[in-house]
């Protein structure tokens, strides 16, 4: 299945202050991929476009199973070589859309906050399905779009039109996975508190390009949009931003 046409996310741009503006994995949710992908000591993992090694190393250091992670930014690959001081991963340059793995290889591959950047979705999802063992299990984390309508980030011009065009709905994603193979489908709603965050601390994250959607608007159209943003959540939560996430689990087994 292929989204509307929009512009790619240039990771090479972006590798250099990616971990600086982005938070840490929590446990809730390494802890809920580890389970709906029936991961254990004795598993062969796959994490599909693993950028700096966020999840990655803390998936690693959760479970002593073997961990590959596939990056096709070289720029992102490069700094979660340099962060894996116990080398303790196989980090592999390649295309989610073109794995280069052999068949009945994985017990898991996961992705998280990666399937809408791909662009032949059905093609990856026929890709883990063919390394995967039989009665392996496929894990992906992304955001449903009532989701995306929550988040403040949607108070940014344009930014909730953008999402729902590259982000696959829950119902898309559950209907692709069973039109390539995966049995039992299903779904899981995970809800994030972060407390609360000053408000110039998260407008400086958005001012630097937090989430990926941001960097797809041309510079001019940021800015105005970064105006308009600033005025309507100063206005919206004063000093002080009470920020809650929601992110979706889709799982299926090969």
């Amino acid at each position: 299945m292929k989204t509307p046409t929009v512009p790619k996310t240039d990771y090479s741009k972006i590798a250099s202050y990616y971990d600086r503006v982005k938070l840490a994995p929590t446990a809730e949710l390494l802890s809920r991929i580890i389970e709906y992908g029936r991961i254990d000591s004795s598993s062969t993992v796959l994490d599909v476009g693993c950028g700096t090694g966020r999840f990655t190393l803390k998936m690693s250091a959760a479970k002593p199973f073997v961990l590959l992670a596939l990056e096709p930014s070289i720029e992102m690959l490069r700094q979660a070589v340099v962060k894996d001081q116990s080398k303790s991963v196989l980090w592999v340059r390649g295309d989610g859309q073109r794995l280069p793995f052999r068949q009945g290889f994985f017990d898991c591959v996961y992705m998280t906050s990666v399937i809408h950047h791909i662009e032949d979705k059905k093609m990856a999802l026929q890709q883990i399905y063919s390394v995967l063992k039989d009665r392996g299990n496929c894990v992906i984390m992304t955001y449903s779009h009532s989701g995306i309508r929550k988040n403040i980030i949607n108070c940014f011009p344009g930014v909730t039109a953008t999402d729902s065009k590259r982000m696959p709905s829950v119902p898309e994603l559950k209907n692709l996975m069973r039109t390539v193979g995966f049995k039992d489908v299903s779904y899981h709603v995970i809800k994030r508190d972060e407390g609360y965050t000053p408000t110039d601390e998260y407008l400086e994250r958005v001012r630097n390009k937090y989430v990926s959607t941001l960097t797809l608007f041309d510079e001019d159209t940021f800015q105005r949009g970064l105006k308009i943003f600033e005025r309507r959540v100063r206005q919206k939560y004063g000093d002080q931003i009470k920020k809650v996430s929601w992110f979706v689990i889709v799982s299926g087994q090969k």
